[in-house]
């Protein structure tokens, strides 16, 4: 059974606004307990991953050969691929060492396939955050003030909407995956102290 690595941990915290120092070097006022007991307990299913092989060239159902079926049955929730082809999706029927599943995107090569679980569910959020940060970096450029004599904006279509549509994306997942940890509290004040100490940000055109 798997846990959470501390790299993860280290993301996790990142992602609420809390510090990633080392436990040696945090300060005594903010060594918070609870993330050694989330690394503990948000694991995985008792069975092990397994992968396929099978080429997912297009949405759909499809037929997919596991190399186990251990653990899994009908109704199964399990995890496909990893990074941007990750989906989740829940098994129709077992025959043999193939499941019977609905894919909604497509997959090729060897990928991993494991049962849902505490761990998939935390990781997929993260891995969520992950391609956020990455879309925000396209977007960036294309957002905010696009003249500075006339004062012109970015339109819907250039950018702008999109990274707007992206923060509050972000801002969903971390919510998400603050209640997923136990952390819903830990973030209302972290995110507290941080608006006190950064202020309102405003700007005036002249």
């Amino acid at each position: 059974m798997s846990t959470l690595t501390p790299n993860e941990m280290g993301r996790i915290k990142a992602e609420i606004f809390d510090n990633v120092l080392d436990i040696g070097a945090t300060p005594w006022i903010d060594v918070r307990a609870i993330y050694d007991i989330i690394q503990t307990n948000v694991s995985s299913a008792s069975t092990a991953p397994t992968t396929s092989t099978t080429a997912v060239t297009s949405p759909g159902p499809t037929v997919l050969t596991l190399a186990s079926v251990t653990g899994i049955s009908a109704a199964s929730r399990i995890v496909l691929d990893v990074d941007a082809g990750r989906e989740v999706v829940t098994v129709r029927a077992v025959i043999g060492s193939t499941v019977s599943v609905l894919c909604t995107k497509t997959h090729s090569g060897t990928y991993p396939i494991e049962i849902e679980s505490p761990l998939t569910i935390v990781r997929g959020i993260l891995a969520d955050l992950e391609s956020i940060d990455l879309q925000e970096r396209i977007a960036i450029p294309q957002a905010g003030v696009k003249k500075v004599d006339e004062i012109e904006f970015f339109g819907r279509n250039e950018g702008g909407a999109a990274h707007m549509a992206l923060t509050k994306h972000r801002n969903t997942l971390r919510s998400r995956l603050a209640a997923a940890c136990g952390l819903a509290g830990i973030m209302r004040e972290l995110m507290s102290r941080a608006a006190l100490a950064g202020g309102t940000t405003s700007y005036e055109a002249y």
